[in-house]
């Protein structure tokens, strides 16, 4: 966090100069600014949970005074919140709750409140000396203008991050090539000495294991960069498939079995079967996991780079039984590139009204659990 001197003068003015410490206008989040004297240390943004969740308000409230408690020299914090809400349509600020548990949190590890905010669609207003009326217009919070900002201003957190995507995603590109080269198993031993971004490429079905092991919304932006690329480029986004449908052991064989592929050896019948459906049933939780891992890849892309990870939805929705989301993911695809292949194969597999073998499998109970794993079916 790089500290920065605070000039505001008032609240309105305060608000004003949140998003440049953030460098986005947050929505539905939760902002905390460290101070050490006058002087803010950056700023903190966590997604809002829900309002009636008590332990979740309790452990946001707890992490985020905890960070703040990290940064050398804190001594003070201000915390906003960015609701959709109209306030005026509302008895009380919203979410009132999570603040109060985190100026509670923030006394006992002896930090000083400096102010406490939320600023909804149609105004602003304070936890700490609410309006008696109407919130204050937004009007307040434009009027100010910073003399020296501290950094460029997106729309919104998510396309601050979508932005550091596509900056990761050219870098990519860069050294192991663009969109142009798909069809090309790209140089992977290249990527061992690129960027951060690239250097996860270096072992593609470790990239793709650690991802599914991450909560989607937790991903980085370098790891989401070096998943688009994969998921765009049909070698390594049939790696991932075949992965997240068996193991990490599995990514590894396929990956060398294209390797091999591309030197002029046929590619093994045994690797290659769960891509039609057939084969030992897979782990629907894995394959679910992975599906939205894939939907948060395609969230952070511009709209012209969205068909790999959405072909990559759609086999995965098919392999799951279920064929009209799976339908909906490929037509969206198409839209976007006519061309698509592994899209236009989903749709004529689905239109010739297949799918996979393991969907009418039912497990056996896992002995002593009572548990069992079962396909929704077509």
């Amino acid at each position: 966090m790089t500290p920065t001197v605070v000039s505001a003068t008032s609240s309105s003015a305060f608000l004003a100069l949140v998003p440049h410490l953030l460098e986005c206008t947050p929505r539905e989040s939760l902002v905390l600014v460290p101070f050490a004297e006058s002087r803010s240390l950056g700023a903190m943004r966590v997604d809002l949970p829900a309002a009636d969740d008590a332990s979740a308000n309790e452990s946001v409230a707890s992490t985020v005074i905890g960070m703040a408690c990290k940064v050398a020299r804190t001594d003070a914090v201000a915390i906003v919140v960015y609701a959709d809400e109209v306030l005026a349509d509302l008895p009380a600020a919203p979410h009132r709750a999570l603040v109060d548990a985190a100026m509670g949190r923030a006394e006992i590890c002896g930090l000083r409140v400096v102010d406490a905010l939320v600023v909804g669609s149609d105004g602003w207003d304070s936890y700490v000396s609410p309006s008696s009326s109407m919130p204050h217009p937004l009007s307040d919070i434009a009027a100010h203008t910073l003399a020296e900002p501290t950094g460029p201003v997106v729309d919104d957190q998510f396309a601050a991050v979508a932005r550091r995507v596509m900056t990761d995603l050219r870098a990519i590109e860069s050294v192991l090539g663009g969109p142009q080269e798909r069809r090309k198993l790209p140089p992977l031993k290249r990527a061992a000495t690129g960027d951060p971004a690239t250097v996860a490429l270096a072992d593609p079905p470790v990239l793709i294991e650690d991802a599914l092991a991450t909560p989607p919304e937790e991903l980085d932006p370098a790891q989401l960069a070096a998943l688009a690329f994969c998921l765009a480029r049909p070698s390594l986004r049939d790696v991932a498939l075949m992965q997240w449908v068996a193991d990490l052991a599995t990514g590894d064989a396929v990956l060398q079995a294209q390797t091999a592929f591309h030197r002029g050896k046929p590619f093994p019948d045994d690797l290659a079967r769960p891509m039609w459906g057939e084969g030992a049933l897979p782990d629907p939780d894995r394959l679910r996991r992975a599906l939205e891992l894939c939907r948060r890849v395609a969230s952070v892309l511009p709209r012209e780079r969205r068909p790999g990870p959405l072909s990559a939805c759609a086999w995965l929705a098919w392999a799951t039984g279920r064929s009209s989301h799976a339908v909906l993911y490929a037509e969206t695809a198409l839209e976007i590139d006519p061309d698509h292949g592994l899209s236009a194969l989903m749709l004529d597999v689905i239109d010739a009204g297949r799918l996979p073998e393991w969907v009418f499998e039912r497990s056996t109970s896992r002995a002593g659990t009572g548990s069992s794993r079962e396909y929704p079916g077509p």
